[in-house]
């Protein structure tokens, strides 16, 4: 990591630990059992109560964190507010428990809570025949997608029914968490309308998995929407970003706080326009997302089949939006790329 990147600490605090970060302001790292292995949710004083950005996942080690913490350090003041980054399972997965719990309020963007019900009646199904047709659609045969299908088995981690209730948060609406203002920012890329919260009298920035401090969010193209284009909203994203001060504080869902922003976000913008090239060197006649799976992201291809089509569906979509590649339908609905 570039010596640009300040990190505010060396390591981690333990699992479940209250970590001071500023007045007010709490970070609490919760274990995750699939990689990354850990999420980080940020906990703000309203004074009367509190307000948690993120809440983990319905694992028995969080819910025991997070029962221990409200019988203990927080159980003089109750919880009033949930605020979310977005949707994926190890942000949102424990919401609806917590909302039993405490009657607190939930907070995210309209589209993240649509997204968040469509992922957990994908979560409670089996792969399906729409999943299998996606793959042929982008160039699988049917064998290879019987057995990229017969390769997959229903998580062990289903999350929670979302919460029925929310309040809609949208781009540049000003919330009020832990006695400061802040500013919602929303993007794609990583998820429909993700939500980073930027405090400008502190300069804070709470940025879920949009910049995060040693990883790269993952950007995939989703089965329901083919033709959609998550990497010119992610880099459209980190050009929003880039107008904020530059000694910003920012807290990640993943990794450790640090200040240098514009050079993470260089990095960022770096790696993907890299990637980018990488996939249109492959691409040196007709081929598909199948294909560009099978050499770009192989590793994936049977473990994740999600990410492998949908990350090589965002990079061939993107570099046909920009003119090096030409998208085709044929007659039987097999979309291919071409070098212009």
């Amino acid at each position: 990591m570039s010596d640009d990147l300040k990190f505010t600490v060396q390591r981690p605090p333990a699992y479940g630990e209250l970590t001071d970060v500023l007045p007010g302001l709490f970070w609490v790292r919760l274990p995750v059992p699939t990689p990354p292995n850990h999420v980080n949710c940020w906990l703000l004083d309203n004074g009367t109560g509190w307000t948690l950005v993120d809440c983990g996942m319905n694992t028995d080690d969080i819910f025991e964190i997070w029962d221990g913490l409200w019988r203990g350090l927080l159980r003089s003041r109750p919880l009033q507010n949930l605020t979310f980054t977005h949707a994926h399972l190890d942000h949102f997965g424990l919401a609806s428990y917590l909302v039993k719990e405490s009657k607190c309020t939930v907070r995210l963007p309209l589209a993240e809570w649509l997204n968040g019900w469509k992922m957990w009646h994908e979560r409670e199904e089996a792969p399906d025949e729409q999943f299998a047709s996606f793959m042929r659609q982008n160039g699988a045969s049917d064998d290879a997608a019987t057995a990229i299908l017969a390769a997959q088995r229903r998580s062990k981690y289903l999350g929670l029914r979302p919460p029925r209730q929310f309040i809609r948060i949208r781009d540049g609406d000003l919330i009020g968490m832990g006695q400061r203002e802040w500013r919602v920012i929303t993007a794609g890329g990583h998820s429909p309308e993700h939500a980073s919260f930027h405090c400008d009298n502190d300069k804070i920035l709470i940025t879920g998995d949009q910049v995060l401090s040693h990883m790269t969010p993952s950007v995939m193209v989703p089965p329901a929407q083919p033709e959609a284009n998550p990497m010119k909203e992610y880099l459209d994203s980190l050009t929003r970003l880039e107008a904020l001060p530059a000694d910003t504080l920012v807290l990640p869902s993943h990794g450790l706080p640090f200040r240098g922003l514009p050079t993470r976000l260089a990095q960022l913008r770096a790696h993907h326009l890299a990637r980018l090239d990488d996939v249109a060197s492959v691409v040196t006649g007709q081929t598909t997302a199948f294909a560009v799976a099978q050499e770009v992201f192989s590793r994936a291809l049977y473990d994740n089949p999600r990410q492998a089509f949908g990350e090589s569906l965002a990079h061939l979509n993107m570099l046909a939006s920009i003119g090096r590649l030409t998208r085709d339908v044929s007659a039987t609905g097999v979309i291919s790329f071409t070098p212009v």
